[in-house]
Protein backbone atom coordinates (compact mmCIF):
# COMPACT_ATOMS: atom_id res chain seq x y z
CA UNK A 1 0.00 0.00 0.00
CA UNK A 2 1.51 3.41 -1.07
CA UNK A 3 2.26 5.95 1.03
CA UNK A 4 1.82 9.78 -0.68
CA UNK A 5 1.51 13.22 0.83
CA UNK A 6 -1.80 15.36 -1.02
CA UNK A 7 -4.15 18.52 -0.99
CA UNK A 8 -7.49 17.77 -0.54
CA UNK A 9 -9.05 19.18 -4.24
CA UNK A 10 -12.93 18.07 -3.24
CA UNK A 11 -14.99 16.12 -1.20
CA UNK A 12 -18.65 15.43 -1.62
CA UNK A 13 -21.14 12.88 0.35
CA UNK A 14 -21.98 9.86 -2.26
CA UNK A 15 -24.92 8.22 -0.37
CA UNK A 16 -26.13 8.33 3.27
CA UNK A 17 -22.62 7.59 4.54
CA UNK A 18 -19.62 7.63 2.18
CA UNK A 19 -17.31 10.61 1.18
CA UNK A 20 -15.73 10.53 -2.54
CA UNK A 21 -12.32 12.66 -1.98
CA UNK A 22 -10.47 13.70 -4.68
CA UNK A 23 -6.79 14.18 -4.02
CA UNK A 24 -3.41 15.79 -5.79
CA UNK A 25 -0.72 13.53 -4.51
CA UNK A 26 2.81 14.04 -5.00
CA UNK A 27 3.68 11.06 -6.21
CA UNK A 28 0.65 10.50 -8.90
CA UNK A 29 -1.19 13.52 -9.30
CA UNK A 30 -5.11 13.24 -9.11
CA UNK A 31 -6.18 10.20 -7.53
CA UNK A 32 -10.17 10.11 -5.85
CA UNK A 33 -10.93 7.65 -3.00
CA UNK A 34 -14.19 6.77 -1.15
CA UNK A 35 -14.73 6.70 2.58
CA UNK A 36 -17.38 4.77 4.01
CA UNK A 37 -18.70 5.31 6.89
CA UNK A 38 -17.76 8.89 7.45
CA UNK A 39 -21.42 10.17 7.96
CA UNK A 40 -22.64 6.92 9.73
CA UNK A 41 -24.35 6.98 13.48
CA UNK A 42 -21.16 5.17 14.55
CA UNK A 43 -17.61 7.26 15.24
CA UNK A 44 -15.96 7.16 11.54
CA UNK A 45 -12.49 6.10 11.06
CA UNK A 46 -11.87 9.10 10.17
CA UNK A 47 -12.31 12.96 10.61
CA UNK A 48 -14.77 15.27 8.40
CA UNK A 49 -12.03 18.01 8.96
CA UNK A 50 -9.11 15.75 7.66
CA UNK A 51 -10.80 16.51 4.01
CA UNK A 52 -11.52 20.05 4.04
CA UNK A 53 -10.54 21.56 0.65
CA UNK A 54 -6.77 22.07 0.41
CA UNK A 55 -6.21 20.36 3.34
CA UNK A 56 -2.30 19.29 3.27
CA UNK A 57 -2.27 15.29 4.56
CA UNK A 58 -0.50 12.42 4.53
CA UNK A 59 -2.23 8.81 3.62
CA UNK A 60 -1.63 4.92 2.81
CA UNK A 61 -4.06 3.73 0.28
CA UNK A 62 -4.99 0.83 -1.54
CA UNK A 63 -4.59 0.34 -5.28
CA UNK A 64 -7.87 -0.84 -7.08
CA UNK A 65 -9.00 -1.33 -10.60
CA UNK A 66 -9.22 1.19 -13.36
CA UNK A 67 -12.83 1.30 -13.04
CA UNK A 68 -13.33 1.25 -9.15
CA UNK A 69 -12.37 3.93 -6.54
CA UNK A 70 -9.59 3.64 -4.09
CA UNK A 71 -9.20 3.56 -0.43
CA UNK A 72 -8.17 5.30 2.52
CA UNK A 73 -6.37 3.16 5.37
CA UNK A 74 -4.60 5.87 6.80
CA UNK A 75 -4.67 9.82 7.28
CA UNK A 76 -2.88 12.48 8.85
CA UNK A 77 -2.53 15.99 8.79
CA UNK A 78 0.94 16.89 7.18
CA UNK A 79 0.15 20.62 8.25
CA UNK A 80 -1.97 21.72 10.72
CA UNK A 81 -3.51 25.42 8.74
CA UNK A 82 -4.04 28.04 11.98
CA UNK A 83 -6.58 30.45 10.03
CA UNK A 84 -7.37 28.95 6.55
CA UNK A 85 -10.41 27.40 6.93
CA UNK A 86 -11.55 29.51 10.72
CA UNK A 87 -11.23 32.74 9.07
CA UNK A 88 -14.29 33.60 6.95
CA UNK A 89 -12.39 35.16 4.25
CA UNK A 90 -10.04 33.18 4.22
CA UNK A 91 -11.88 29.96 3.91
CA UNK A 92 -13.99 31.43 0.86
CA UNK A 93 -10.79 32.15 -0.85
CA UNK A 94 -9.63 28.44 -0.11
CA UNK A 95 -12.72 26.96 -1.39
CA UNK A 96 -12.98 29.36 -4.54
CA UNK A 97 -9.40 28.15 -5.49
CA UNK A 98 -10.24 24.63 -4.57
CA UNK A 99 -13.08 24.09 -7.39
CA UNK A 100 -10.03 26.48 -9.75
CA UNK A 101 -8.21 23.56 -8.91
CA UNK A 102 -10.75 21.04 -9.66
CA UNK A 103 -11.21 22.26 -13.07
CA UNK A 104 -7.64 22.13 -13.54
CA UNK A 105 -6.16 18.75 -11.89
CA UNK A 106 -8.57 17.40 -14.35
CA UNK A 107 -6.55 18.00 -17.22
CA UNK A 108 -3.11 18.34 -15.30
CA UNK A 109 -4.18 14.98 -13.24
CA UNK A 110 -0.26 13.57 -14.14
CA UNK A 111 2.33 14.08 -11.02
CA UNK A 112 4.05 17.54 -10.93
CA UNK A 113 6.51 18.10 -8.38
CA UNK A 114 7.34 22.15 -9.43
CA UNK A 115 3.42 22.67 -8.65
CA UNK A 116 2.99 20.20 -5.73
CA UNK A 117 5.37 22.40 -4.45
CA UNK A 118 4.51 25.80 -5.20
CA UNK A 119 1.12 24.53 -3.63
CA UNK A 120 2.37 23.56 -0.37
CA UNK A 121 4.79 26.93 -0.22
CA UNK A 122 1.75 29.47 -1.38
CA UNK A 123 -0.73 27.74 0.79
CA UNK A 124 1.96 27.85 4.05
CA UNK A 125 2.50 31.56 3.47
CA UNK A 126 -1.55 32.51 2.95
CA UNK A 127 -1.72 31.08 5.97
CA UNK A 128 1.16 32.72 8.22
CA UNK A 129 -0.78 36.06 7.33
CA UNK A 130 -3.21 37.81 8.96
CA UNK A 131 -4.96 39.37 5.50
CA UNK A 132 -3.97 39.52 2.07
CA UNK A 133 -6.55 40.36 -0.60
CA UNK A 134 -4.74 39.73 -3.34
CA UNK A 135 -3.70 36.55 -2.55
CA UNK A 136 -6.03 34.62 -5.00
CA UNK A 137 -5.42 37.05 -7.97
CA UNK A 138 -1.63 36.38 -7.62
CA UNK A 139 -1.94 32.35 -6.89
CA UNK A 140 -4.10 31.88 -10.34
CA UNK A 141 -1.26 34.08 -12.00
CA UNK A 142 1.32 32.16 -10.88
CA UNK A 143 -0.37 28.95 -10.98
CA UNK A 144 -0.26 29.11 -14.54
CA UNK A 145 3.68 28.65 -14.88
CA UNK A 146 2.88 25.24 -13.82
CA UNK A 147 0.39 24.16 -16.11
CA UNK A 148 1.86 25.84 -19.67
CA UNK A 149 0.28 28.79 -19.79
CA UNK A 150 1.88 31.79 -18.03
CA UNK A 151 1.39 35.29 -19.57
CA UNK A 152 4.27 36.57 -21.66
CA UNK A 153 4.60 39.88 -21.95
CA UNK A 154 6.80 40.66 -24.85
CA UNK A 155 7.53 44.43 -24.14
CA UNK A 156 7.35 47.15 -21.75
CA UNK A 157 5.55 49.51 -24.31
CA UNK A 158 2.35 47.09 -24.99
CA UNK A 159 -0.75 48.05 -24.03
CA UNK A 160 -2.72 45.69 -24.10
CA UNK A 161 -2.65 41.95 -22.82
CA UNK A 162 -4.38 39.44 -25.46
CA UNK A 163 -5.81 36.80 -23.31
CA UNK A 164 -6.72 34.17 -26.14
CA UNK A 165 -2.93 34.71 -27.34
CA UNK A 166 -1.50 34.83 -24.08
CA UNK A 167 0.92 37.26 -24.77
CA UNK A 168 1.02 41.58 -24.73
CA UNK A 169 0.70 43.32 -27.57
CA UNK A 170 0.84 47.08 -28.84
CA UNK A 171 -2.43 46.37 -31.86
CA UNK A 172 -5.52 46.27 -30.10
CA UNK A 173 -7.18 42.83 -30.32
CA UNK A 174 -10.04 41.66 -31.74
CA UNK A 175 -10.94 38.87 -28.59
CA UNK A 176 -10.49 39.44 -25.12
CA UNK A 177 -8.06 41.34 -23.83
CA UNK A 178 -6.84 43.53 -20.36
CA UNK A 179 -5.79 47.19 -21.23
CA UNK A 180 -5.48 50.59 -19.23
CA UNK A 181 -5.27 50.51 -15.52
CA UNK A 182 -6.25 47.05 -15.08
CA UNK A 183 -3.41 45.62 -17.60
CA UNK A 184 -0.31 47.93 -15.29
CA UNK A 185 -1.74 46.17 -12.23
CA UNK A 186 -1.33 42.81 -13.91
CA UNK A 187 1.92 43.67 -14.89
CA UNK A 188 3.09 44.44 -11.38
CA UNK A 189 1.63 41.25 -9.86
CA UNK A 190 3.51 39.21 -12.46
CA UNK A 191 6.99 41.06 -11.68
CA UNK A 192 6.25 40.50 -7.20
CA UNK A 193 6.70 37.31 -5.03
CA UNK A 194 3.60 37.04 -3.04
CA UNK A 195 5.77 37.98 0.20
CA UNK A 196 5.42 41.58 -1.69
CA UNK A 197 1.73 41.85 -1.67
CA UNK A 198 0.93 43.64 1.08
CA UNK A 199 2.73 46.31 -0.21
CA UNK A 200 0.39 46.46 -2.96
CA UNK A 201 -3.05 48.11 -3.18
CA UNK A 202 -5.82 47.31 -4.97
CA UNK A 203 -9.51 48.50 -5.10
CA UNK A 204 -12.33 46.19 -4.75
CA UNK A 205 -13.70 47.17 -8.54
CA UNK A 206 -9.81 46.54 -10.18
CA UNK A 207 -9.56 43.64 -8.33
CA UNK A 208 -12.99 42.08 -9.64
CA UNK A 209 -12.11 43.26 -12.75
CA UNK A 210 -8.50 41.44 -12.78
CA UNK A 211 -10.41 38.48 -11.60
CA UNK A 212 -12.93 38.03 -14.08
CA UNK A 213 -10.22 38.66 -16.31
CA UNK A 214 -8.33 35.91 -15.25
CA UNK A 215 -10.69 33.52 -15.53
CA UNK A 216 -11.57 34.24 -18.69
CA UNK A 217 -7.99 33.55 -19.42
CA UNK A 218 -8.21 30.04 -18.00
CA UNK A 219 -11.57 29.33 -19.95
CA UNK A 220 -9.65 30.09 -22.88
CA UNK A 221 -6.50 27.90 -21.87
CA UNK A 222 -8.59 24.88 -20.72
CA UNK A 223 -11.24 23.01 -22.62
CA UNK A 224 -12.48 21.29 -19.43
CA UNK A 225 -12.45 24.34 -17.41
CA UNK A 226 -15.81 25.41 -15.64
CA UNK A 227 -16.36 28.71 -13.53
CA UNK A 228 -16.46 28.47 -10.24
CA UNK A 229 -19.52 28.35 -8.44
CA UNK A 230 -18.40 29.92 -5.56
CA UNK A 231 -17.32 33.12 -7.91
CA UNK A 232 -20.65 35.05 -6.54
CA UNK A 233 -20.75 34.14 -2.95
CA UNK A 234 -16.60 34.76 -3.03
CA UNK A 235 -17.57 38.57 -4.98
CA UNK A 236 -19.96 39.54 -2.08
CA UNK A 237 -17.39 38.57 1.04
CA UNK A 238 -14.65 40.91 -1.08
CA UNK A 239 -16.96 43.95 -1.38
Amino acid sequence: MPNSRGFVVRSIKNGETSMIVSCYLEDIGLKSFIIKGIYGAKKPKFSKAHFFPLNFISINYSISKPDRLSYIKEVKPVIIFNSIHSSIEKSTVIIFLSEILNSVFKEEGDKNQNLFNFLAKSLNWFDSQEKCSNFHIKFLIELTRHIGFYPNISSKEDKFFNLESGSSSTIKPVAKFIDFDDYELFKQLLGMKFEELNYMTIDKDSRQRLLNHIIDYYSLHLQMFNSPKSIDVFSEIFK
